[in-house]
């Protein structure tokens, strides 16, 4: 019987840290697979956690059932499910059409996740607490919860594994037929441990698995509703804070998975052993990071009243604000698990409990990733889940001292008190602007403002970010503003150009529509925007498009898949302006995204690169690009004017008779010691390497 303890123990631990492999590598294999189908948006990515979050409660839901039977039925019955998942590998990816793409595209992510990977993540969702069940069944005493600790280990070495060997190494659909060879492996491993339950044939009575032999009561719905309240609330502040690392720097993989990771480290730590959960000095470290949060926020004032730049400094140093960001989220996913795990009830709710968790995290999912965006025009879900945080932890800490002296609590109580105030202000202030109509959808959030430093101009930004500017005044409603200005690099483009007529102009981006200021008579100006609102903002609260000399063609589409369906060699110049926001699209400066937009470009065609960037210099990248493609590159800064702001842009072509007729209108920087990175592929990328 010891052997054959022994046995089942060591195939446990197996099935289970194989399936938490297979669970959460897939998760951004299949993310990565359809990125560059819609924009690359970070919305991408909280969709795809929302379907598997949805999937995993359907097989928690399964596991709880089929716990209701005998062990050797769900066996069986399990047993076939998963040979039933083995038909539908290899995994493979199949593109949308790019209109559905762009204008529904939740929707086609859920269908197109369902469909590749539905069935086999729904398999291995349930082997986490089915196999603790068969595990708690014919164990006796032995607790199974420090086996949900070494599946969150498996997944977080997935995670870890991903970005620095998968995507290094592999490609999207090697990465895909190696992760279908581990899901038979993982189906071998399943059948092993199902046959030695099986063969042992002894089955314990759920009486008898109390450590003290008596059966616990069924879970009360308060007790229920605790675990799934802390589950969501900490699935929620995941999404959000993913949401604001993406939309800070970059959507990609790496920035994906850094703050799941912390999120399952404080699993693993939080049901490793109580003792781990250090109550006090958790829920303490929790309040006074929000605290801190909440005073970046007002920094202004807090700056003023420390009497120097603190968190104006963080603010403006990427790494110290991610690092400031994940590490009070990690203090906050210890909370929220740490109390969890002391709710925990005994072994024979156990598949209840799992369940409860599951409703938690695909309630987290679906409050960020659907109901928000239609009860909130920005991210406020964010601020909303630190205020709310805040409550929990100091609510924890207070009733931790009620029973001290009375001056201790005094001394915990009004501090506390002061404190939330101070969280509750400077998160509502987040939440406040002067826009004259604000919008959010998938692709992020959008608000027309006036410019609050200059008069008589109209502002549309994404996020933080300004994507166009109109001078209202009606005599000056066609000059260029912002980073398009006449002395600006593609001020000068269209300057040099300006002798070639009826040109044909593609422009990734639309922001309000202000390079149709350049458009002449004869000419021929397309914008691919992959975002629906922006369209509609540009055409209702700004005039570029309708005072301009042409019809420019508008098409709501990727900007990489719209180029797609242009005839070969049909266009004189390809803008690319989609790189002035937080977050970039990655799979628009790849060798095949070049390959594509060179095989459109006439003999001698322009590609124009908008680099503005506040946190990443582009340049190494486009660099490396210009030599795999024997281009040119040029990069042209201009100075802020009245109407203009600071910006860069990047030229590359073919053509030196252009670049010196460019060159005797302009000054121009040529990159040094700029070509020693790995040009990027649609497979690898490395945002590390380009941070200023």
């Amino acid at each position: 019987m010891p052997d054959a303890n022994k046995s089942i123990s060591r195939s446990a631990a197996l099935t289970i840290l194989c399936s938490a492999l297979l669970l959460f590598q897939i998760q951004p294999i299949a993310s990565k697979a359809i990125l560059a189908w819609f924009g690359g948006a970070s919305s991408v990515w909280t969709t795809s956690m929302l379907f598997f979050q949805t999937i995993l409660v359907g097989g928690y839901c399964y596991a709880h059932l089929l716990g209701r039977w005998d062990l050797k039925r769900q066996i069986k019955v399990h047993l076939f499910v998963v040979l039933s998942a083995c038909l539908c590998l290899p995994l493979s990816f199949t593109s949308p059409e790019v209109s559905t793409a762009a204008k529904q595209p939740a929707s086609t992510i859920l269908i197109l996740l369902l469909g590749a990977v539905g069935l086999p993540y729904f398999v291995l969702s349930t082997t986490g607490p089915l196999v603790q069940n068969w595990y708690a069944l014919t164990q006796g005493s032995n607790t199974p919860y420090r086996l949900y600790s070494l599946s969150n280990a498996g997944s977080l070495t997935a995670l870890l594994t991903y970005p620095f060997l998968m995507e290094v190494y592999l490609d999207v659909p090697t990465q895909s037929g190696v992760w279908s060879i581990g899901f038979l492996l993982f189906t071998a491993s399943i059948a092993l441990l199902g046959w030695r339950c099986h063969k042992q044939g002894q089955i314990r009575d759920q009486n008898q698995t109390s450590p003290r032999g008596a059966i616990e009561a069924p879970p009360t719905y308060t007790r229920m509703a605790k675990w799934t309240g802390l589950a969501a609330l900490a699935s929620t502040i995941l999404l959000a804070v993913t949401d604001q690392l993406t939309q800070d720097i970059a959507v990609t993989p790496f920035l994906w998975i850094l703050p799941l990771s912390l999120y399952l480290l404080s699993f693993i730590i939080a049901f490793d052993n109580p003792r781990w959960y250090f109550r006090l000095s958790f829920t303490g470290m929790t309040s006074l990071g929000i605290l801190f949060l909440s005073l970046f926020y007002i920094r202004e004032t807090a700056d003023e009243y420390l009497g120097f730049n603190l968190f104006q400094s963080i603010a403006e140093n990427l790494l110290l604000y991610t690092v400031m960001l994940v590490t009070v989220f990690f203090m906050i996913c210890m909370t929220c698990h740490g109390e969890l795990f002391r709710l925990r009830p005994d072994k024979q709710h156990l598949t209840l409990y799992y369940l409860c968790i599951a409703m938690g995290g695909a309630a987290g999912g679906f409050f960020v990733t659907v109901f928000c965006p239609f009860i909130f025009s920005s991210y406020h879900e964010y601020h909303l889940g630190l205020i709310v945080t805040f409550a929990l932890a100091g609510l924890i800490l207070v009733r931790q001292i009620l029973d001290k002296h009375g001056l201790i609590q005094l001394t915990v109580v009004i501090p506390c008190g002061l404190a939330f105030g101070i969280v509750v202000l400077s998160q509502w202030k987040m939440t406040q602007s002067d826009a004259v109509i604000k919008t959010r959808n998938f692709y992020g959030t959008l608000h027309v403002a006036p410019d609050p430093d200059k008069e008589n101009i109209l502002v549309l930004r994404h996020g933080r970010v300004a994507h166009g500017a109109q001078i209202l005044d009606d005599s000056a409603a066609l000059k260029p503003t912002t980073y398009y200005g006449a002395e600006s690099g593609i001020g000068q483009v269209f300057k040099t150009l300006g002798n070639q007529a009826d040109l044909d102009v593609t422009t990734v981006g639309l922001g309000v529509g202000t390079l149709c200021a350049y458009a002449r008579r004869g000419d021929t100006f397309r914008f691919f925007e992959i975002n629906p609102d922006v369209v509609a903002l540009a055409n209702s609260h700004f005039r570029f498009l309708s005072k301009a000399s042409i019809n420019a063609e508008v098409i709501v589409a990727d900007g990489r898949m719209g180029i797609q369906t242009l005839p070969q060699h049909s266009t004189d110049l390809i803008i690319l302006d989609a790189f002035s926001s937080d977050a970039i699209p990655v799979h628009l400066l790849t060798v095949e995204a070049f390959d594509l937009y060179l095989s459109r470009l006439r003999e001698d065609g322009i590609i124009c690169v908008h680099i503005s960037n506040q946190h990443l210099d582009l340049v190494p990248v486009l660099a490396a690009l210009a030599n795999h493609n024997n281009l040119f590159l040029r990069t042209f800064n201009s100075i802020a004017t009245v109407d203009t702001y600071d910006a860069q842009w990047a030229i590359l072509t073919t053509n030196e008779t252009f670049l010196t007729k460019l060159q005797s209108n302009t000054k121009l920087i040529t990159p040094s010691n700029q070509t020693h990175l790995v040009p990027w592929t649609d497979q690898f990328s490395n945002l590390l390497q380009i941070i200023k």
